[in-house]
């Protein structure tokens, strides 16, 4: 093999793999996938994600998306992508979000297309935060999502689309070291019944 293919071949090569690299890297960000993400209960967590020590993909789609997380002291954020069967959120089905939440100061919850972008909805509210729940005599919380308006508190969806909900806990106890959560003090997603 002479010098001037060899020389062609590593070039070939140091290419192939910056298109690999480069490509692995834009499947990641736009697919949003964590590798430290821990799933329980239909919630996703990402421990690290407000972090210095935030994996690289996760930081990639966070500079594509714009998205700006809370700080490791802050507090943290739930992804809710499934109900308590396992199965993706649809504006189909209504849903009923139950106590318990995780302690926290404050908490905000929203609901959102699949990729993250805010759901609008013509009643103008997309989300509830802990000032403005309603609670029940016992103390006890309860949301219902749903398309159809219910009576209580209503988190309104657009009819015939995939949604996701985000819970934001603001100056949890353990904000600063939140690296895991107890399964026991998540709130339960249930499926409560969908339109034939």
């Amino acid at each position: 093999m002479s010098a001037l293919s060899f020389r062609l071949a590593v070039l070939v090569c140091a290419l192939l793999g910056i298109l690999a690299g480069l490509g692995s890297l834009a499947l990641v960000a736009a697919r949003g996938i964590a590798f430290d993400a821990i799933e329980s209960h239909g919630w996703i967590f990402t421990p690290r994600i407000g972090s210095p020590d935030i994996d690289p993909y996760r930081r990639a789609r966070l500079f594509a998306s714009g998205e700006l997380p809370l700080a490791a002291g802050e507090g943290f954020s739930l992804l809710g992508m499934r109900d308590h069967h396992g199965h993706p959120l649809n504006s189909q089905c209504s849903y009923r979000l139950e106590a318990p939440f995780p302690s926290a100061r404050y908490w905000t919850l929203t609901a959102m297309h699949r990729d993250g972008r805010l759901m609008p909805h013509p009643t103008g509210r997309s989300g509830f935060t802990s000032v403005e729940i309603i609670r029940g005599q016992d103390g006890r919380l309860t949301i219902e999502i749903s398309a159809e308006p219910k009576s209580g508190n209503w988190l309104p969806v657009p009819e015939k689309s995939d949604f996701s909900l985000q819970l934001r806990l603001y100056e949890p106890p353990l904000a600063a070291s939140a690296t895991k959560l107890d399964p026991a003090t998540l709130p339960f997603i249930r499926k409560m019944e969908c339109a034939s």
